[in-house]
């Protein structure tokens, strides 16, 4: 009786960690979107969101306007992204920090914009990140990216979106 109850012990001790290691391994979910569309001179335009998948009180987020030709990168004349970010629900509100090159702009109680348009040194990215704060009747967040550039005098990408979550 004795080896039987210590083996059960054991037994139980040995999953209870194989537990811990499994819920301490398990990658983090997140929620992302990516599109990419051709310019005219072979030029490519990236528009990437992405946000936390679970949140308990904030959840990260990032978005980002990418400009290529080919496998490299390639210069405009500015490039930009607009970060839309939402709490969705009954009676919600969100607070939103960002990057300090961004502006951002509360457009109601539960969403923001936040905008960046870069015209210096590395001209082919427009990325924005920070974090949101929904409070706690949200039922769920949702990050909208937005790009657009000037490539040259001739050359326009208008403004192309993508969502991560639920629009």
């Amino acid at each position: 009786m004795r080896k039987t109850l210590s083996r059960l012990a054991s037994g139980g001790a040995a999953a209870a960690a194989a537990g811990a290691l499994l819920l301490a391994a398990a990658p983090a979910h997140a929620t992302s979107a990516s599109n990419s569309w051709g310019i005219p001179g072979g030029h490519k335009m990236q528009v990437n969101a992405w946000h936390c998948g679970s949140y308990f009180s904030a959840c990260d987020w990032k978005a980002s306007t990418k400009l290529y030709k080919g496998k490299g990168h390639d210069k405009a004349q500015w490039v930009q992204n607009r970060a839309i970010l939402a709490a969705h629900g009954v009676s919600v509100s969100i607070k939103i920090s960002k990057n300090p090159e961004a502006t951002l702009k509360m457009t109601s109680k539960s969403q923001g914009e936040v905008r960046w348009k870069n015209y210096g040194h590395n001209k082919w990215i427009s990325d924005t990140y920070g974090q949101m704060k929904p409070s706690k009747l949200t039922v769920y967040v949702s990050t909208k990216s937005c790009g657009s550039a000037q490539i040259s005098s001739r050359i326009k990408f208008t403004e192309k979106c993508v969502t991560a979550g639920a629009s």
